[in-house]
Formats: C-alpha cells, structure tokens, sequence
C-alpha cells in the first residue's frame, strides 16, 4: 500500500494505490468523553452534533500556531493532537509501504508536528516523506511525457482561503545539465465563502482574471492546471476560463496535490531521479554555499551546501574548522540559475582569538529556517588538552 496525503487548511485528502477515488477528510478530531474514543473527520463533526462532544476542527491552525485545547478534564498540545489525528488516519490502511504527506507551505512548525506524528505510528523514518505541494508537482510532470512540457506548465490552486499559481520552468546550462525550476505566487484574499452568490462569483471571475493574466504574462505554455475546491464548478469563471483555454490546454483535478502526492511516493521508493536533472522548489535548495577557508596557506573552498537538496533535513548540521590568525570567515554562494555569486563574511569574536602560537578548533552549526534563510553558529571549541574550549559563541542568517 503506497499513499500521498495533502492538508489543506481545513481538509486532509488521501489518495491510496493510484485510486481515482480520494478520500477527503475533514481536519478535524474529537473525543467521545464516555467511552474515550477518538474520532477524526467526519465521523468527529457528526459525534459533535448527535452526543455534544467536543470537536477541533482548526487543526491545521493549531498545528501553525502552537496552540493547546482541552477536551474534558485533559489538555492537548498540537503535537499529540496531529499524533492522534494520523494514527486514527493511517489505521484504516493495511500494510502501508511508503506514505508522503505534502503541505502548502515548507514551513518547521508544521514539519516537526506532522514528523512527530508520523514517527509515533511508524518508527521508522524510511517509511514515510514530508514535503510540499511544490515538490509533489514535479512528480506529476514526471509521469508525463515529453512532450507535456515542451513550454511551461503551470497550476492554478483554489482552496478554502487561498489562490496560488504554481510553474514549472526548465532551464539547460553549458553543461547540458536541466534545471527544473518551480516558482510560485500565491493571492491569499479569496476565500470560498466568496462563490455563495451570483454576486460573488462575479467577483471571483474577475479576481481569477486579473490574477491569471499577471502570473501568465507574455510566456508559452503546454499545459494548465486547475486545483482545489473553487474548481470544481468552473462553469461561472466565464472570463477566466476564456482566457486560459485560449492560451494551453487544461485539465482540471481538484485533488490533484493528493493525487501528485502519490506519485511522489512512488518517486521516492523506486528512486525516480535523473541525475543530469536538478529540481528547485520551495523544498529544496537554490544555491551552492562553500566555506572559504585557509589551509596550509592556501585558500581552499569546502561545499556545505549543495543546491538541489532538502532544506528540511538540513537542522544543526555541524562543520569543525582550525583556525590560526583569521579573524573572519568567508562564505560563497552561488545561485545556481542565476549563476550569481555573492560572498558574507562571519567575524570571529575577540574572545575566540588565540595567541599566534595556539591553535583554535571553531565548531560551524548551520540550518535552513526557509528556504533562503540559511542560520550560523560558530562555537569555540578548544584544542583538546592544549586549550580547553569556552561558552563561547556567534551567529549569522545568510539570506539567500
């Protein structure tokens, strides 16, 4: 069993084993207080009105925000809520071989929850992938053909209480090496509630319009997406739907992130990578990050940092330097697309500074808190039994 889940703000989408058929759940759970028995999406909504028990259906709110809620004499962090929510998901799945859950946005607040959960019901990290709604969308390019992405592809993403415009751009260098790029734009005041009436969907029509003509300006493009639940009747986006259909074909999915979520899986466990390819989304890197460093009195570049990887996993990476007479540290970034390069500078503390016949053995921590904010820690660590290391340290965000 191989399964792509999406979140969205208010639902979780499953799609198991290719099925055309995705579960859509709401992200709610509740709690029957007699029995203790948990209850998720629509089995928790409908527990509330029929006994009166207590319901979370903001669950992707409380996951972002760090937010408690009590339900009955007990009060629940969003760790151990997400935790449960999962568990009571992936128990209606037998023998499940892989599972990758993409969001909208990369961001760490919800990765270590939803990793959290996932290690709770698993164990085992190999079996299971977070990432993002970007990343989800390469897999479903690659299981096209060629000739699907002769130009740009692009995704127009409606959900509850957002639009984003996703596009897949490829690039090849000197090298003959590709460069898919994803980039994305997202147009966050337009909410579902907007399509209740005549009058709002108008509105909506217009919106989408002026939206759809920004992001699509003057390039060529193969095909175009629609997504999410503000497509599922796109019978009263007249003008829209003139437009784009006049400029690519377009097919419409509404669960197409679960669906492309599915495929990511796939990706992952029959290692469906081609290394002439270098993917840049919003989960991975877009720049190559190298230590200048002097070494027997030579410059030397040590990579820390290769484009093309997750960011996610790159927490606290360490980096041990011996450092004489410098009294900063050089670092080159290079932005692989662009091919621009620019340098920052980390200077070296005073108190971090030897006498000319001492040795000093500098620690470099470094994590992504986004994608193009990369964060430094530079700590004193000693010289063995020669100098021993002091609570010493300094940082720098690199933006990339």
């Amino acid at each position: 069993m191989v399964l792509g889940i999406s979140l969205d703000e208010n639902f979780a989408y499953v799609c198991a084993d290719g099925d055309k058929n995705v579960l859509s759940l709401p992200f709610a759970i509740g709690k029957n207080l007699n029995n203790n028995t948990w209850f998720i999406g629509d089995e928790a909504i409908s527990e509330n009105v029929d006994n009166g028990d207590l319901v979370i259906d903001k669950l992707y709110y409380m996951i972002g925000n760090d937010v408690n809620a009590r339900i009955g004499e007990t009060s629940y962090d969003a760790k151990e809520l997400t935790k449960l929510f999962f568990n009571e998901l992936l128990s209606k799945y037998e023998n499940i071989e892989y599972l990758t859950v993409v969001i909208r946005k990369g961001n760490v607040k919800y990765l270590d929850k939803i990793k959290y959960a996932l290690m709770s019901y698993f164990k085992d990290s190999n079996k299971f992938k977070i990432s993002t709604y970007s990343e989800s969308f390469v897999s479903y390019i690659k299981s096209k053909d060629e000739n699907y992405m002769n130009n740009i592809v692009s995704l127009f993403d409606f959900t509850e209480k957002a639009l984003t415009y996703y596009e897949l751009v490829r690039y090849v260098d000197d090298n003959n090496l590709e460069y898919w790029k994803v980039n994305t734009e997202e147009h966050l005041a337009l909410p579902l509630d907007l399509l209740s009436g005549d009058t709002g969907k108008k509105v909506c029509d217009n919106l989408l319009y002026d939206f759809a003509k920004r992001c699509i300006a003057d390039d060529k493009y193969s095909n175009i997406i629609l997504s999410g639940l503000g497509f599922s009747d796109t019978s009263s986006y007249r003008d829209f739907m003139t437009f784009i259909c006049s400029i690519a074909n377009v097919e419409t999915d509404i669960y197409f992130f679960a669906k492309s979520a599915y495929l990511l899986s796939l990706d992952i466990i029959n290692n469906n990578y081609d290394n002439n390819i270098m993917i840049i989304t919003d989960a991975r890197t877009m720049a190559s990050i190298k230590l200048i460093a002097t070494v027997n009195q030579v410059n030397t570049k040590i990579e820390l940092i290769k484009p093309g990887i997750e960011w996610f996993d790159i927490k606290d990476n360490t980096f041990d330097i011996i450092v004489d007479k410098d009294n900063e540290l050089r670092f080159e970034i290079l932005k692989v697309i662009e091919r621009v390069v620019t340098e920052e500078k980390l200077s070296i503390p005073s108190n971090m500074i030897l006498r000319d016949d001492k040795t000093n053995l500098l620690q470099i921590s470094f994590s992504f808190s986004e994608q193009r904010i990369m964060q430094l820690t530079l700590s004193d660590k000693g010289f063995g039994e020669f100098y021993e290391s002091r609570i010493a340290t300094t940082g720098k965000e690199i933006k990339i």
